[in-house]
């Protein structure tokens, strides 16, 4: 990946789209944000692409070096002290890594001895059965009254 556009895209398709710094906690805020107008709010709010190992020191833009910052976090980060910046950049790759170790392999990916059923059969099933909430509550209560009669 050379863009940092490529990156983001990449980053927020494994780890979601939000910014790292209000996911971990790493800033509070003493009173409640105000932005002047929806545009300022939608614009501050936009997911930038930071890299951990900044570009004038060699940096790619690729998943392992980046992370995902809102514009305003962004700007705030750059003016913290350097060691702030890297402890926090320390945590950004921790997160990555734990998230990282703890994805979930999808089943095409394992090699089955048997068939799997196609997907469709059971959105089939899904789409026959539908929720009834009245009886739904009635089965409940049946089976409440069921087990203090038993008491």
């Amino acid at each position: 990946m050379s863009s940092n556009k490529s990156a983001r895209v990449a980053l927020e398709r494994l780890y979601g789209k939000e910014c790292f710094i209000e996911k971990l906690g790493l800033r509070r805020f003493d009173k409640p944000r105000k932005y002047t107008s929806r545009g300022q709010k939608k614009k501050m709010k936009q997911l930038t692409y930071h890299h951990i190992r900044e570009k004038c020191h060699g940096g790619e833009a690729t998943v392992e070096n980046g992370a995902l910052l809102s514009n305003e976090n962004h700007v705030w980060f750059h003016k913290q002290s350097p060691e702030r910046q890297e402890k926090m950049n320390t945590i950004f790759q921790e997160y990555k890594q734990l998230v990282d170790e703890c994805r979930i392999v999808l089943v095409e990916d394992i090699e089955v001895p048997f068939k799997i059923c196609p997907a469709e059969i059971y959105i089939e099933d899904r789409e026959k059965e539908k929720y009834d909430r009245v009886k739904k509550k009635q089965e409940d209560k049946k089976i409440i009254k069921e087990w203090e009669e038993e008491r």
